[in-house]
């Protein structure tokens, strides 16, 4: 938690009055940005009464304490009841980014769940619901509030209030809050390297495992549920389904390897990294060399001998100069089945070019039924007209091959490129290989990219799916 509540003013700020509705304080983003009201009265109150107010008169009716139904509550000030229909979300909107503002500097480990959504809450995303009301749900089973499969091994960092914000931004269907939900892991992780997280301790150690035999086997565990598709078989077990023997630890993990069969992770979860810009000088100098832009006449070495430009570069790039990603053009069929699925990246035509030769999914026939039972609930949900609606993008970036640091971080061939440094990418593969380069060009081995792989609309509508198996 963080040291006051953002939503109802912070430490560091004076006071300004206490809200003539609720009664409780005012931050400072309420006296900054006042209701617009159009008689000028004056009259003011806190955010969350604002969105109290705003939401009351989105309903068609309300219930009375007696039961009765009356007509819905109108945007009007409550002081002058002049109209304030045309200026409430603008004002909300202010006050939002405001609050944002000031909590960007806060750790996430320290922030609510409320805090969290907006810290991470921008201007043009929809206005954010501070009632603590219940918002109206589709039919169907209720997503999980805590879903640790999501976390990447990263759980034993993570507080409740971030397991389940990003459980939330996981599971809600929409590419951006992937993006964003990996941007907060990567956080996470970060703080971790850097050791400035001591761990959430959940329970004590089996005492049958020392602590650091326990840490290992985790880790191995942890990766190894990641890895990909299981074909594994389940451990022998006995008729009461347990395993002979057993340490809880090992329970734990085979009750892992059991869900991951029943409700699979699509093939491609959403990835942030930062990388050096380092790691695209190759990409430059290949870049240099196939546009021309180097004197063929270098300096010699002393003896006579002057090398030529393809010497010079050979030299530069080391064996084989090969870049450290290169990128592939590929289509999307509009199918969530795409997201249980990884290309096969291979060359072809006279140029040895990169090209999608094919794609192929999981082997195990559990798993298998499961992706089904998954696809399925979303047809369903096309047919009952329930399914999200938003914009579509098909033409998409593949990572073709990866190496150096950019490999070691997690990106595998077969990922899709999705946004650099916060944006969405839309161009194609030409344009995101210029983008790198011009990234070095302009920061010299020194600078950074942020990049997300895989925060895309099949792996956002395949993750929304899956929270509705239980």
């Amino acid at each position: 938690m963080a040291t006051a509540d953002a939503v109802g003013g912070t430490a560091e700020q004076e006071v300004e009055s206490s809200c003539p509705i609720c009664l409780n304080d005012m931050c400072i983003s309420d006296t900054l940005h006042p209701i617009q009201c159009p008689t000028n009265c004056n009259f003011n109150f806190c955010i969350e009464c604002l969105c109290h107010l705003l939401a009351s008169s989105k309903d068609d009716y309300e219930m009375a304490s007696d039961g009765n139904r009356h007509v819905k509550v109108h945007l009007k000030c409550p002081n002058c009841r002049a109209d304030i229909s045309k200026t409430i979300e603008d004002t909300i909107r202010l006050r939002q980014t405001a609050l944002a503002k000031e909590l960007s500097s806060v750790p996430d480990s320290e922030l609510s769940a409320k805090e969290l959504q907006l810290k991470h809450w921008k201007q043009e995303d929809e206005i954010l619901d501070l009632t603590g009301g219940k918002k109206e749900k589709k039919k169907g089973p209720e997503p999980m509030l805590i879903d640790k499969s999501l976390f990447g091994g990263l759980e034993f960092a993570m507080t409740t209030e971030e397991q389940k914000y990003v459980t939330k931004l996981m599971s809600s269907g929409y590419p951006n809050e992937l993006c964003q939900a990996a941007q907060i892991l990567a956080g996470i992780a970060d703080n971790i390297r850097n050791g400035r997280v001591s761990t959430v301790t959940t329970a004590p150690a089996p005492a049958t495992i020392a602590p650091s035999r326990a840490a290992a086997e985790t880790a191995r565990a942890t990766q190894a549920l990641q890895s990909g598709y299981s074909n594994a078989g389940l451990s022998s077990r006995s008729r009461d389904g347990d395993i002979p023997g057993a340490t809880n630890f090992q329970r734990e993990m085979e009750q892992q390897k059991r869900e991951k069969l029943r409700r699979p992770l699509p093939a491609r979860m959403p990835l942030c990294v930062t990388l050096s810009t380092g790691e695209f000088e190759k990409m430059a100098l290949q870049y240099r060399q196939n546009s021309g832009m180097v004197d063929p006449s270098m300096s010699g070495d002393g003896n006579g001998y002057t090398p030529g430009w393809k010497s010079f570069f050979k030299g530069m790039l080391g064996n084989g100069g090969t870049a450290s990603m290169t990128f592939v053009d590929d289509e999307w069929d509009g199918s969530v089945a795409d997201a249980f699925a990884r290309a096969q990246i291979g060359r072809a035509g006279k140029d040895n070019r990169q090209t999608v030769k094919g794609r192929f999914g999981p082997q195990n026939p559990a798993e298998k039924a499961s992706v089904q039972r998954i696809i399925a609930m979303g047809l369903q949900e096309e047919d009952a007209g329930d399914s999200l609606t938003r914009p579509i993008r098909f033409q998409r970036v593949l990572v073709g091959s990866v190496g150096g640091q950019a490999g070691k971080v997690g990106i595998k061939k077969g990922d899709v490129v999705t946004h650099i440094n916060g944006e969405e990418f839309t161009g194609d593969a030409a344009a995101l290989h210029a983008l790198l380069v011009e990234a070095y060009e302009q920061q010299g081995k020194d600078g950074v990219v942020l990049i997300v792989v895989n925060a895309e609309d099949c792996t956002a509508e395949a993750l929304r799916l899956r929270a509705r198996v239980h």
